[in-house]
């Protein structure tokens, strides 16, 4: 008996911290279903507009950028294609350009992951891409890997 409780003692304590884990792997998924929930509804709510409008752009290696827009929501749903991972703790970042406007961060892509990006008018002229530093820059620090013009799916007027 004296050696049993020791076991039951390192049993239970082993149990406890299998069973956190467990809730705070549970917490840490209901999270990610959550953003990814919130995402789609974005991108339904931009596919769903009256106005939708799709565009894209492709260079002779097959790289492109996609965009869905709604001119009268003002938001896009912008997907990068072929282009990889940026190399080190570089990410590629998505601009709004506008005529006499110095570019406006949209957010940073996340490989083929589509980013919905939101405060759209109707001057906006062009979205681009470019390599920034990890986690993104407050203005471009390099040239377009791509850049699309925005006419065909309502801005730019």
């Amino acid at each position: 008996r004296p050696l049993l409780v020791p076991f039951a003692t390192v049993t239970a304590a082993a149990a406890l911290v299998v069973a956190s884990l467990f809730a705070v792997q549970a917490d840490r998924t209901r999270d990610e279903l959550d953003g990814a929930r919130d995402r789609a509804r974005e991108i339904a709510h931009v596919l769903a507009a009256p106005d939708a409008r799709a565009t894209s752009r492709a260079d002779e290696r097959g790289r492109g950028i996609g965009v869905v827009a709604s001119a009268a929501e003002g938001r896009a749903v912008i997907t990068l294609s072929g282009y990889g991972e940026p190399p080190g703790d570089r990410v590629h970042q998505l601009w709004l350009v506008r005529p006499g406007a110095v570019p406006r961060s949209l957010g940073l892509l996340d490989g083929d992951t589509p980013l919905t990006a939101s405060g759209l008018d109707r001057s906006s002229t062009s979205l681009a891409v470019t390599v920034e530093p990890g986690g993104g820059s407050v203005r471009p620090t390099s040239s377009p890997v791509v850049q699309l013009t925005l006419e065909s799916v309502g801005f730019g007027e």
